[in-house]
Parts: structure tokens; sequence; C-alpha cells
């Protein structure tokens, strides 16, 4: 416990560090406002936009492409990491091409999501999805191919269905190496839904920040980099509630508490 409250006091003086080295930066060196806002200004301006709404509205927006996109390309992911499992032949033929498609920049989909799709939630959603996808696959197919055959065999000879394989064997074995991919799913989700407003989105975050830059808006600009940050953290804190309430009994989770 002393421990615990170590870290978060050092948290705390390395936040008071940061935040004290940009006043005294600004103070110094007489920086204007356009280049670089105060943070006293920063925090007006992010409490304006949090009670006239703004802000609300648009990481609502934001919120909603993450949540629906992160849902459907995780369970993509998952479902098409279980079916590569399958067959060796299938997944030594679609691997390659999965492979071209998670190194290629999901931002250099978004002129082409534009043209099918149009501006708006569409095109936002499908890049999403993408961004979602490939790593909860990706580690679903890696995790259930970890698993010890032995747990097979023993399955084999209980006379287990198929079904109770995937669920009594590959999806608990498999859950540290799937919230793995969670996160960063999460994570490139939460990056795909901004970086898809700048280019075509009509509302949330992303757009704002766009509008802030328009503007010529520094505060407006940092309080919305700092409420895409806040988000993030929300949505990837949720990931690993989760993840410690269902992992309760794996060893990384008992080596913390212990800790």
């Amino acid at each position: 416990m002393k421990r615990n409250w170590r870290v978060y006091l050092l948290s705390i003086g390395i936040l008071i560090l940061i935040i004290g080295s940009w006043k005294f930066y600004i103070i110094k060196y007489d920086i204007s406002d356009y280049m670089l806002p105060s943070p006293e200004k920063v925090l007006f301006k992010f409490i304006e936009i949090l009670l006239d709404g703004t802000l609300l509205r648009h990481s609502f927006a934001t919120s909603m492409a993450i949540i629906l996109g992160f849902g459907i390309g995780s369970g993509l992911g998952f479902f098409g990491g279980n079916l590569l499992t399958k067959s060796r032949s299938v997944e030594k033929t679609i691997m390659p091409y999965v492979f071209i498609l998670q190194s290629t920049p999901k931002v250099a989909f978004i002129p082409l999501l534009v043209i099918w799709f149009g501006l708006g939630f569409a095109s936002k959603l499908i890049l999403v999805v993408l961004s979602a996808f490939f790593p909860v696959m990706l580690n679903t197919l890696m995790s259930f191919k970890s698993i010890d055959p032995s747990y097979f065999e023993l399955m084999n000879i209980l006379k287990a269905t198929k079904r109770q394989i995937v669920f009594k064997v590959k999806v608990p074995l498999s859950m540290p190496m799937i919230f793995a991919g969670l996160k960063v799913g999460m994570v490139q989700s939460v990056i795909g839904a901004i970086v898809s407003e700048w280019v075509s989105g009509q509302s949330g975050l992303g757009y704002l920040l766009v509008f802030g830059s328009t503007q010529f808006s520094s505060d407006l600009l940092m309080a919305g980099i700092f409420a895409t940050t806040f988000l993030g953290l929300f949505f990837y804190g949720i990931i690993a509630v989760v993840e410690n309430k269902v992992l309760f009994w794996h060893r990384t989770k008992q080596i913390v508490l212990e800790a």
C-alpha cells in the first residue's frame, strides 16, 4: 500500500513539474498565446466548451463511432482468428493478405472510404472497424495456436463437443492475449476515429481540432487534445477494468495485487 501511495505521489509530482515548466517557459521567453497558450487559458477554454455543450456534443459523436466500430471490429476479429485456426491451409493462404492490410496505414484508406461512403459517420465507422479488427484477430489466432495440444487431447478423450472445446479450453486459456489485443484495438479505434474526423468528419473531437486549427485558436486546440486524451484513457480503462474482473485468477494479476 505504501508503495502505491509513493507511485501516486510521484505521478502527481511529475504532472505538477510539467505544468510548472510549461508556465515558466511562457513567462521567461514571452511566448504569445497564438503559439502556446498558458495552462490556465487552456483550462478556462476546456471549461467553456464543456459548459456550453460543445465538448459533450462532439465527444458523444466520437464515442458512438468508437463503441460501435470497436464492438463490430473486435467481434469479427475474434471469430476470424478462431476460423483461421481450423484449417492450416486456409491460414497460410489468408495470412499474407492480412499482414499486407495490417501493415498499410489505415489513414490511407480514408480518401477511398470517402469516395465510396461519403462524408460522415459511415466512413468513420468503417475505419474504426478496421482499426480494431486486425489486433484482435491476430492476437486471437496466436493465442489459440499457443495452447498446449494436450488440452485438446484430454477434451477428445472426454468426448467434448466443438462448442465445449471452444468455451472450456480455447477461450479461457486465450483470454490474456485476447485482452492484450483488445487493448491495442481500443487504442487504434480511438486514433482511427479522431483521424477520420480530421478528413471526413462533420462532428466529433477530430472535427473540433480541425475547427480550432482553422480559427487559429491554440487554446481550443489544446483543450481538444486533452479531451481526446481523456476519452482514450476512459475507453482503455474500461477494457482494463473488465480484464481485471475476468482474469483475476491470472498470475500477472496476482503479482500486481501482491505488490
